[in-house]
């Protein structure tokens, strides 16, 4: 996947996990590192695995952590979780 690529398909991905708390930004940035990593490796694999990755990132150090994203969009990896959703 050319850079160009990439960089549109994370940004429209990022449009599915609002911004808001400090800890919301940054289960952001790191899906927007591991994302673009993932594509580099297999430009096939589905965002959600991607965004399950930075969840389970973030929980090592935040356990209570309650990510909120679009699930229509990424599917419910919540319920694995107890993770949110936001109405897109």
């Amino acid at each position: 996947m050319k850079r160009d690529e990439l960089n549109k398909k994370v940004a429209e991905e990022l449009r599915h996990i609002p911004r808001g708390s400090f800890d919301q930004n940054m289960l952001r940035e790191y899906y927007n590192g591991m994302r673009r990593h993932d594509l580099s490796l297999n430009p096939a694999l589905p965002a959600k695995d991607s965004l399950l990755k930075a969840i389970d990132w973030m929980k090592k150090d935040k356990p209570d952590f309650l990510a909120i994203y679009d699930r229509d969009f990424f599917g419910n990896p919540a319920s694995r979780f107890g993770g949110g959703s936001v109405g897109h």
